[in-house]
C-alpha cells in the first residue's frame, strides 16, 4: 500500500506525527482551499501568515528532497486530494489530527470522496494529550485551572523545588502582575516584526487578488498589507521572535501583563500565540529556551520571578488547558453542544464597531485598532473590554466567538471557544470561568489610560456622558441575581444591588438598551 502525508494550514508542524507513520519516500501534498478560505472573512492577516507558512514548508520540504504536490488556491479540499490520490496512486493517507474537532470527524467522509482511506495520526501540537488531559479531569466535579497548571508543572517539573513545592512559594505569582498604570518614563519596546519576502509577498498579492473583499481588516491595498504584515512564518523567524521576547520584554511582562495604554498595542507580550497556534513554535520549544535563558537571571536577581511564572502559567497552563476543555466538551454527549451554549439567554447582535473601530469609547476603539490592523491584541483588551463589553451588553456568544475566530491571527475554534463562550461571555454557566469577568469602567480605568479624555466618565452611571461599561454593569447583576447569588465569588457582590433603588436599576437599564440600541449593526 502506497501512503501520503497531507499537511493541514495550522499544522505546519516539522515533527507532525503524519511523517512518522509513513516512510520517508511518501509524498507529501499540500491544499490551499479557496473555498475553505472563504468559509469565514478570515482576517487577511490571518490567510497571509497560513498560506505564507505553508509554502515556505513546502519549499523546505523539496530542497530537503521530499516529493511534494501543492495545490495553490484550488477550489476546495477534495476536487485537490482526488487528483493528487489518483496521480500518486495513494492508498492511505495520513493526516495529523486536526486541533479542530469538526475537522477531525469530517476526514471519513473526506476520504470517501477522495476515494483514498484517510488515517488520523495523534496530534502532537501540545504537551497534554487528550488521554492526559481526561485522566486529571475524570471524576472532578469542577475543572479549575490553577489545579490543572500545578499537575503540568508537576509533571514537566518546571519551577519545582526538590521538596515538590512551588520554586517562590507560590503556585501563582499573579498578584503581582496587576499593575495598571505605566510610568511615563518607561519607555516602550518595539514587537518583533518579519519583513515580507518574496514567498510572502506572492501571498499578499494572492490574497489581495482573491479574497480583498471578503477578509477581515478593511479595505487595504497591496502595499499596505506588506507594510503592515508582521508575522513569522518559518521555524527560524518564529525562534527569533522567542528570542527577541525573552531579551527584551520578559522582565517586564510579569508586572505588566494587564495593562492597557492608548501608547502602545504590544507592549511586553511575546504574541507568540500566532506562531504556535499554527504550528511553527512548539510549547515544549518554547519552555525549553525560555527556562534556559530566565533561570539564571532570577538566580542573579535580574529577572523577576513572577514574569518568568507568569509566562509559563500562559503556555503550559492556560493554553493547554483551554484545548483540554474544549475538546473534553465537545466530545461529551449534550443536549446543547459546547459552542452553541448560552447560559445566560445573550441574543444581541454585534455593534458594527467591532469591525470598524468607530465608536466614541476610547477603550473600545483603541482595542479593536490592532485586530484591524495586525489581527491581535492581547489577553486583557480581549477579555475585559472586547468580550466584557459582549457580556455586560448582552451580545450572542455565538457570534462573539465567530468574530473572534476569524479577526485574530491566532484564532482558530479549538481556543477562542472555550475562552469566548467559557471564559469571556459565562455562557457554559461557569465551566471554565467560577464567575464572570464582568466589570465596569472604573476596571479599565484603573488598568489603563483609555478614560483619559473619552468621550464617556468611568465614573458617572446615567446621563448623556455615562460609560457604557459603568452604566450596563449593574444591571447586568440585576438580570442574573438568580443565578449568582448562590455563588461563593459573586454572592457578596451581589448583596451590593440591595443598596440600589429598583427605578435606579430600571434607569441604567433602560439606557443602556436605547444607547445599544442606537448603535450601527453590522450587515
Amino acid at each position: 500500500m502506497k501512503a501520503g502525508i497531507w499537511i493541514i494550514g495550522d499544522q505546519v508542524d516539522r515533527e507532525a506525527s503524519s511523517f512518522a507513520a509513513a516512510s520517508p519516500d511518501s509524498p507529501i501534498v499540500f491544499v490551499e482551499s479557496k473555498k475553505f478560505c472563504q468559509r469565514r472573512p478570515y482576517h487577511w492577516q490571518k490567510l497571509v501568515l497560513i498560506l505564507s507558512a505553508m509554502r515556505h514548508f513546502a519549499a523546505e520540504l523539496r530542497a530537503a528532497g521530499r516529493e511534494v504536490h501543492y495545490f495553490t488556491l484550488a477550489d476546495d479540499f477534495t476536487t485537490a486530494l482526488s487528483e493528487f490520490v489518483q496521480k500518486a496512486k495513494i492508498d492511505i493517507l495520513f493526516v495529523m489530527e486536526p486541533n479542530d474537532h469538526d475537522r477531525t470527524i469530517a476526514m471519513p467522509a473526506i476520504g470517501r470522496k477522495i476515494g483514498c482511506r484517510i488515517e488520523v495520526t495523534p496530534n502532537t501540537q501540545f504537551l497534554a494529550s487528550h488521554d492526559q488531559f481526561s485522566e486529571w479531569a475524570e471524576g472532578k466535579r469542577s475543572l479549575v485551572m490553577d489545579f490543572f497548571y500545578r499537575t503540568m508543572r508537576r509533571r514537566l517539573n518546571i519551577l519545582i523545588e526538590p521538596d515538590g513545592s512551588p520554586t517562590g512559594a507560590s503556585w501563582s505569582l499573579d498578584k503581582l502582575n496587576r499593575m495598571g498604570v505605566i510610568p511615563a518614563k518607561l519607555s516602550l519596546p518595539e514587537g518583533f516584526v518579519v519583513k515580507p519576502d518574496a514567498i510572502t509577498r506572492q501571498v499578499i498579492e494572492d490574497v489581495h487578488t482573491h479574497f480583498r473583499g471578503h477578509c477581515f481588516g478593511g479595505d487595504v491595498s497591496v502595499e499596505q498589507m506588506r507594510d503592515r504584515f508582521i508575522w513569522p512564518v518559518t521555524p527560524e523567524s518564529a525562534m527569533a521572535a522567542l528570542r527577541q521576547f525573552l531579551r527584551e520584554r520578559l522582565v517586564n511582562f510579569g508586572p505588566y501583563e494587564d495593562a492597557m495604554t492608548k501608547r502602545s498595542w504590544s507592549l511586553w507580550h511575546s504574541h507568540l500565540s500566532v506562531a504556535m497556534n499554527c504550528g511553527l513554535l512548539h510549547p515544549q520549544v518554547i519552555v525549553d529556551e525560555t527556562l534556559a535563558h530566565a533561570l539564571p537571571l532570577v538566580a542573579k536577581n535580574k529577572l523577576p520571578l513572577n514574569s518568568l511564572e507568569g509566562f509559563m502559567r500562559q503556555v503550559i497552563g492556560w493554553r493547554e488547558f483551554m484545548r483540554g476543555i474544549y475538546w473534553w466538551e465537545i466530545t461529551r454527549e449534550d443536549a446543547i453542544p459546547y459552542p452553541q451554549r448560552n447560559e445566560l439567554n445573550a441574543t444581541r447582535p454585534l455593534p458594527d464597531f467591532y469591525w470598524s473601530g468607530k465608536t466614541d469609547m476610547n477603550c473600545m476603539a483603541d482595542c479593536v485598532r490592532p485586530v484591524i490592523d495586525y489581527g491581535h491584541s492581547h489577553h486583557i483588551p480581549r477579555l475585559m473590554v472586547l468580550a466584557n463589553f459582549a457580556l455586560l451588553h448582552g451580545i450572542s456568544p455565538q457570534l462573539v466567538n465567530e468574530w473572534f475566530i476569524y479577526a485574530y491571527a491566532d484564532g482558530y475554534e479549538w481556543v477562542t471557544t472555550p475562552n469566548v463562550v467559557g471564559m469571556g461571555l459565562y455562557a457554559d454557566g461557569g465551566i471554565v470561568a467560577t464567575k464572570p469577568y464582568a466589570a465596569g469602567g472604573a476596571y479599565i480605568n484603573r488598568m489603563s489610560d483609555y478614560c483619559a479624555g473619552c468621550r464617556y466618565d468611568p465614573k458617572k452611571a446615567t446621563g448623556p456622558d455615562a460609560c457604557p461599561f459603568t452604566r450596563a454593569y449593574w444591571p447586568f447583576l440585576d438580570r442574573h441575581r438568580k443565578r449568582l447569588e448562590s455563588n461563593p465569588r459573586t454572592s457578596l457582590t451581589i448583596k451590593g444591588l440591595d443598596r440600589f433603588a429598583p427605578a435606579e436599576l430600571r434607569k441604567r437599564a433602560k439606557e443602556t438598551e436605547t444607547w445599544l440600541d442606537a448603535q450601527k449593526v453590522y450587515e
